[in-house]
């Protein structure tokens, strides 16, 4: 949760505290200078106090925000026909070789480490050989 941002103090204030600050006066002491300002502070402490004694876990918190927002079914039917219309321009041309161009590699990839596995077993494989043949 982000922190309550301080109020603004009036350009008077603003000014007052400028001075103090060059004078050398302790400007802590000087925090609030007008009524104004003296009020906003005071509401800013107090939200402060009530936002630390938020139980969010509370049921009735929790209960807030339900129901949700309706599904916006005409953008969600728009979109799935956009990614349809994509996958399919994707499959036409030289693109309908690349899924089995992927599948080939990855059977070939289990190939030779199935064959690099039983080499292994039988301490038949240099141990040269071994990143060529399972290439990590």
């Amino acid at each position: 949760m982000e922190a309550l941002p301080r109020p603004a103090r009036c350009p008077a204030c603003r000014a007052a505290l400028k001075e103090a600050a060059r004078r050398g006066l302790d400007v802590r002491r000087a925090d609030t200078l007008c009524f104004a300002c003296h009020r906003a502070d005071a509401r800013w402490r107090q939200a402060l106090k009530t936002a630390a004694n938020v139980f969010t876990g509370s049921q009735e918190r929790m209960a807030t925000g339900l129901p949700f927002e309706p599904v916006d079914r005409a953008r969600l039917d728009r979109l799935r026909a956009e990614r349809e219309a994509a996958r399919a321009s994707a499959n036409t041309g030289a693109g309908r070789f690349v899924n089995r161009r992927r599948r080939a590699q990855i059977e070939a990839r289990h190939v030779l480490a199935s064959l690099a596995a039983g080499l292994r077993q039988r301490h038949e494989l240099p141990e040269s050989w071994l990143p060529f043949v399972v290439g990590g």
